[in-house]
């Protein structure tokens, strides 16, 4: 098969595809007609074409897809009619962080890390799919853990966990916020906070029962934030 006419293919999967596609994916789909260094040099050349144009390709969730770019988020926010529901609280940015960073996590122990009962929120994070069960933690009552998932990848624009901003970098942000604040004469924020504020978030969704995949026990309900 001709180079040309794998570019050629590359660009119509990424085209009809609504996901990232995988490297492997893309490959089988050739049939083993190129390599993992042929398609790593095909991706590259395509990539540096696509930035010429109104449209990128974008490494993504441990793939690659065909993407809008960032400075037409208005126009497109407009023809399509986004819907301003599909935003996270700032409750769920808080427990999907404390998960993306401490994964595998029980239920029991994010409540005990933010204080309060996470029950409706966590079942909200696995109806958006955002999170998944990572199997039982071998403790009495084997409670399920929980991770972060590949659409979590690609609602944040990241390529994959490694790409997540260190607890370092969030300290330093969080230092220089708090210095501007005390210039200012604004309250000081809590470190807890920081990941939400970086994030447009709707007020909390309705507490929903949870389901047989959380844990159930008597606990405190969650409040609005």
């Amino acid at each position: 098969m001709e180079l040309t006419t794998t570019k050629a293919i590359i660009e119509n999967i990424l085209l009809v595809s609504d996901r990232p596609v995988t490297p492997d994916k893309i490959i089988e789909t050739l049939e083993g007609a190129i390599d993992a260094d042929t398609f790593k040099n095909i991706m590259d050349e395509l990539m540096h074409e696509y930035k010429q144009r109104g449209i990128q390709i974008i490494e993504i969730a441990m793939g690659y897809q065909l993407a809008t770019r960032p400075k037409y988020a208005d126009w497109i926010g407009r023809f399509i009619n986004i819907d301003r529901k599909t935003k996270l609280s700032k409750a769920a940015l808080e427990v999907l962080s404390i998960i993306a960073y401490r994964q595998p996590i029980t239920r029991i122990e994010i409540d005990t890390i933010r204080g309060v009962d996470s029950g409706g929120v966590v079942k909200s994070l696995i109806d958006k799919k955002l999170i998944r069960g990572m199997g039982r933690k071998k403790v009495i009552g084997k409670p399920m853990m929980f991770g972060t998932s590949r659409r979590f990848l690609e609602y944040f624009g990241l390529r994959n966990l490694a790409d997540l901003p260190t607890i370092e970098e969030f300290r330093e942000k969080e230092e220089n916020i708090n210095t501007s604040e005390e210039n200012d004469g604004e309250p000081r924020r809590k470190s807890g906070q920081l990941f939400a504020e970086q994030q447009q978030v709707e007020p909390d969704d309705e507490m929903e029962d949870e389901e047989e995949l959380l844990t159930t026990e008597e606990t405190t309900t969650e409040e609005d934030i």
